[in-house]
């Protein structure tokens, strides 16, 4: 079967927001774009397209995003809408769920990982 549902393309490569290494954020930080985080934020992550943690990067909290791409540290849920890529050196304490997950070698993990479809576009 033909899937004719309109994906949604996330660049993580077009940053809209940085967050620099030794800045601390406390609360919940919602973004358009593509969001680089290099610093630490303690509270929830929502963003549109992508949310890129750098390897010194910290979130303290629930990250939910078009895709999300770990290379620092995630204390709580992950969700995205197309896919997580955890990578070598990531540390994630918490769940991950979207339709794509990859986890690459030398990643600590402690949590589940739910892989779902993405439900179909209304519109």
């Amino acid at each position: 079967m033909l899937d004719t549902r309109k994906s949604k393309t996330y660049n993580e490569n077009h940053v809209a927001t940085v967050l620099g290494p030794g800045t601390a954020v406390g609360g919940e930080i919602r973004a358009k774009g593509t969001i680089r985080i290099e610093g630490t934020v303690e509270g929830g992550v929502t963003c549109n397209d992508s949310v890129v943690l750098l390897p010194d990067g910290r979130i303290l909290g629930d990250v939910t995003a078009g895709q999300v791409i770990i290379g620092g540290e995630v204390r709580g849920t992950v969700t995205a809408e197309d896919r997580i890529e955890v990578k070598t050196g990531g540390r994630v304490t918490g769940d991950l769920c979207a339709p794509r997950i990859s986890i690459q070698e030398g990643v600590i993990f402690e949590g589940r990982c739910v892989m779902k479809p993405q439900p179909p576009r209304q519109g």
